[in-house]
This record gives structure tokens, sequence and C-alpha cells, in this order.
């Protein structure tokens, strides 16, 4: 028997070993995937400030484009509502030229290639795209055309 002690006293201390080594083991597991998931957040959260900045600076843009609009308007109607005197009138024969250009219809009116992308975005519109389309086709985000058409819109329906 007393030899049967000293023997289970070893296999004793070397499943204790054992059961430490694996502990520290899944001790370092949790640390280095809790590391791991700590990257993939920091990493996520800098894409979404990175969005966020992108967001902001259309934002700003929006905003800038409102406020020209706005006093692009307000011009409109204070030149509308004041009355300017009557020009005295001259009478000059018309020219060839200026016959012809009054006789021809006038061309479609297509904006030119290098118009705005508010110009772009109303003609697509127009011409029965769907925001997504415009979106995709300008290469914008889909939330910019749907601001310009936001933008548009009340003044396109008292122009209609």
């Amino acid at each position: 028997m007393e030899n049967v002690t000293p023997f289970l006293d070893q296999w004793l201390s070397m499943i204790i070993d054992v059961i430490l080594i694996a502990g520290v083991f899944f001790l370092w597991l949790t640390w280095y995937r809790n590391g791991r998931r700590q990257q993939q957040l920091e990493q996520l959260l800098a894409t979404t400030a990175q969005q966020l900045d992108e967001a902001t600076h259309h934002l700003n843009e929006a905003t800038k484009l409102i406020s020209r609009v706005q006093q692009q308007e307000e011009a409109r109607l204070q030149k509308k509502h004041t009355p300017t005197p009557p020009e005295p009138r001259v009478v000059k024969k018309p020219r060839r030229e200026e016959a012809v250009a009054r006789a021809a219809p006038p061309p479609a009116t297509l904006p030119p290639e290098n118009s705005s992308q508010a110009t772009m975005i109303l003609r697509m519109k127009r011409e029965g795209e769907t925001p997504e389309a415009i979106a995709e086709r300008l290469d914008i985000p889909l939330a910019q055309v749907k601001l310009v058409l936001k933008m548009y819109a009340p003044s396109s329906k008292s122009a209609a």
C-alpha cells in the first residue's frame, strides 16, 4: 500500500498540471479572441466614422445648394415685384437671320455634358428613371439623389 500512495500522488500531480496547462491555454485563447474582436470593432468604427464624414460633407454641400437656390428664388421674387421703367421702343427692321431663327422651332433642351448633377438628376427623373437607377448611373449616393429630388419637387410642381 505504501507503494501505491507515491504512484497516486504522481498521477494526481500530473492531472493537476494538465488541468492548469489547459486552463492557461483556454485563458490565452479567450484573450486572443477578444483581441481579434476588438480589432474588428475598431475597423468597423473607423469605417463608420468615414461614412459619417462623407455624409456630413454631402449634407454641407446640400445646405449650400439649398441656400443658393433660396437666394436665387428670393432675388427672382424681388425682381418680379420691383417695377421697372419701360424701355424706350426702338423699331428695327428684322434681319433675315433673326426671321429664320424665330421661325425655326426651338431645339430640344438637353443639359450640356458639363451640367450640374442636380440638372442631370432632374432630367433623368423626368425621363422616368428611378432614384436608384439615377444614383447608379451617376455614381453618387442614393440619399443625395433623393435629397435633390425633394429640393426641386416644389419648384418643379409650381412650374408645371
